[in-house]
């Protein structure tokens, strides 16, 4: 499995023997800080995160002597994240560049052989991206494909001399009559639809870029982001489809086996969701990511079957976490399984017929982006508490290895300190979050509290650096904040029972786990109870509209992309009514009881009771939680002499994605806190 099955779905709507998470302790202050350094620290500011280096999708080589990956730098003046492809040693040696000029490089993968690396990139910048071939004997990249809605995944064939991939149609080519006006059927598309949905379809081409022949027909289509491998003897393609190529369909998903020379198609699995693969060594079984209690939206496990005729092998629910990312070890014994437990990302080796047992990585955790080579060695997206994502290799049997230190600027900047903390709900439920302590923390001080809660709803917050909400924290730190990032019910690091307490009240169960988790901290005798804040993205601005309309406490609210009206959700975004009524319990908006229920857990319901000043951002074009619901928000506030401002970012998509509005977004975020709470 190529990709992380964390970003695919837990993402809709946000971020060997022995290792077990941190044991939950008891909420309690930390020891007294050391001794600070003469020179006064540098605090971290969003100027200075502007030189985070990202690194992504490590292919490590067949024969595990070297790694590839993409690095991701931002360029703020011409607003775009540059990419290129760099190569380093499983020894840490010999690092370089690949690519230098490319523009929208990414998914890179070795040949079966390791002569040569293929990937996508844009042959000029706005142009879709297309196949490209890297020899690693020296020469130029050659271009493979020239499709005009560009190549969306690939994979090579066994032999290495062709390709399998997944290209969008394009626009039928039609006369129009005279007097036409542009006009199309909507059925579960978004609101923000302004043309017709197309499928994608698989297409196989040799390395060489001929003979192109189209492998797929009809409605069916590959669905959003789908791998695409071959079974070992080259005869079929494997991906993930869906019965057309509208997004919200995603939830009929199945496992194809498509013949390679008939494009004869059939599921692994009939008439039953899955949502991702990973296919064995001998080609004789495949790991599937399956839904639990029937949704798409609800975690996964990993279910090992046949690939002849789909039985089932073994099931790694007794995991019993959601599956972010798996792979089958090289020998087909074992099933690697990449999951959050607690406040980590952790790697499990789950023997076939055998007990899942946790990977020693020791104070690294496991990003669910990684590749196995043949001799087991792992690349992998190694994050730590104080350092940013990183690439590291893990030898079988051995430690992790750190291969890069694209962000070492970060040893000039004092960083905050991220510990676990425990509690319980009001109904005894146990919650677990991430505190974040201010720089320059002294016992016996108190400071001001902001809450940071995560999206999804199925999501965790780990601690390590992170990202988005990682550059928040740390920048409230330097300003003297606390920051907690709670977990709540629904969240996807404490088991399915856990993830289920939030059905059928999505917004009020976990609303009631981030309020007690307040009084926790409180009691820990060290938070200005003057100056509490709360925020939150996605699923993080669903609670924050909640938390300020059912407390009163709060100095100042930040609410970004929340879902304030659960009806609105349901007929306006592009995951449609299965996803809200998956979490309301199967509560319809088309009935008199469910028209309530969703009432009861929307956020609107209750903005009456508002007093916190509150800031509300979000994107125009966002499809995931449209806008409207933060224009509704907004004037239920505003319009009765409430506290509030809006800010919309024209960007498309659930979070500004380009370097200079997602900077924009966190500093609205942590400006707000420092205006009206300092």
């Amino acid at each position: 499995m190529r990709r992380s099955l964390a970003a695919m779905v837990a993402g809709l709507f946000a971020a060997g023997p022995g290792l077990a998470a941190a044991a939950p302790r008891p909420v309690a202050a930390p020891a007294a800080s050391a001794a600070p350094a003469a020179a006064a620290p540098r605090l971290l500011t969003f100027e200075a995160l502007r030189g985070l280096i990202g690194v992504r999708e490590p292919q490590i080589e067949p024969d595990g002597t070297r790694v590839v990956y993409v690095r991701a730098a931002g360029d703020f003046k011409a607003d775009r994240f540059d990419t290129d492809l760099v190569i380093v040693g499983a020894d840490g040696s010999d690092r370089r560049i690949l690519t230098h000029g490319r523009t929208g490089v990414h998914a890179p993968r070795w040949s079966p052989s390791g002569d040569r690396i293929a990937y996508l990139a844009s042959p000029a910048r706005g142009k879709p991206g297309q196949l490209f071939v890297l020899p690693m004997n020296g020469g130029d990249s050659q271009q493979v494909t020239d499709v005009k809605s560009g190549v969306d995944s690939f994979a090579w064939r066994p032999d290495g001399n062709a390709f399998a991939y997944v290209a969008e149609d394009d626009p039928a080519k039609t006369k129009l009559p005279e007097g036409y006006v542009p006009a199309f059927p909507v059925t579960d598309e978004h609101f923000l639809t302004r043309e017709p949905t197309r499928p994608a379809h698989l297409w196989i081409v040799g390395a060489d870029g001929k003979n192109a022949k189209q492998l797929t027909k009809g409605p069916a289509s590959p669905s959003d982001g789908a791998d695409v491998d071959w079974t070992s003897d080259g005869k079929a393609v494997v991906t993930t489809m869906q019965p057309d190529a509208i997004f919200a369909h995603l939830t009929r998903s199945r496992t194809m086996v498509i013949g390679a020379a008939t494009g004869d198609a059939r599921p692994v699995r009939s008439d039953v969701y899955d949502s991702a693969f990973a296919l064995s060594h001998d080609g004789k079984r495949i790991a599937l990511a399956t839904s639990r209690h029937g949704s798409a939206y609800m975690g996964h496990d990993a279910d090992v079957r046949s690939l002849a005729d789909g039985s089932e092998v073994e099931s790694a629910a007794a995991i019993d976490r959601n599956v972010h990312w798996f792979a089958f070890a090289p020998d087909d014994k074992s099933l690697l399984v990449a999951t959050t437990d607690g406040v980590r990302n952790v790697l499990w080796r789950y023997p076939l017929g055998g007990k899942p047992q946790h990977v020693e990585l020791g104070d690294v955790d496991f990003g669910a982006d990684a590749t196995v080579a043949k001799d087991g060695s792992v690349a992998f997206v190694g994050q730590r508490r104080d350092d940013p994502d990183e690439i590291y290799v893990l030898p079988p049997g051995g430690a992790p290895r750190k291969l890069t230190s694209e962000n070492a600027f970060l040893t000039g900047y004092q960083l905050a300190r991220r510990e676990r903390v425990d509690w319980k709900s009001d109904d005894g439920m146990p919650v677990n979050g991430v505190l974040t302590y201010p720089i320059g923390y002294q016992p016996g001080k108190k400071y001001p509290l902001v809450l940071d809660i995560h999206g999804g709803p199925v999501g965790t917050s780990t601690w390590d650096f992170g990202t988005i909400e990682g550059n928040i924290c740390q920048v409230l730190a330097a300003h003297g904040f606390l920051v907690l990032q709670p977990n709540y019910r629904g969240s996807d690091n404490e088991g399915d029972a856990f993830l289920q307490a939030i059905v059928p009240h999505v917004t009020s169960g976990p609303g009631r786990d981030n309020l007690a988790g307040v009084e926790a901290i409180k009691q820990m005798g060290i938070v200005d109870e003057s100056r509490i804040g709360v925020s939150g993205w996605s699923g993080g601005g669903l609670q924050t509209g909640w938390l300020v309309g059912h407390a009163t406490y709060w100095r100042a609210a930040v609410a970004g992309a929340g879902v304030y009206d659960w009806w609105e959700q349901a007929v306006l975004a592009d995951i449609n009514e299965q996803f809200a009524a998956d979490f309301l319990g199967g509560a319809s908006p088309w009935t008199k009881d469910g028209r309530a229920a969703y009432a009861a857990e929307s956020p609107i319901t209750y903005a009456k009771n508002v007093r916190t000043p509150l800031l509300i951002l979000s994107d125009t074009g966002d499809q995931r939680v449209p806008i409207a619901q933060s224009y509704a928000f907004y004037h239920a506030i505003h319009d009765r002499g409430g506290t509030v401002k809006f800010v919309a970012f024209p960007r498309a998509g659930h979070f500004p994605s380009d370097p200079v509005g997602r900077e924009a977004a966190e500093s609205q975020w942590a400006g707000w806190f420092l205006e009206w709470m300092k």
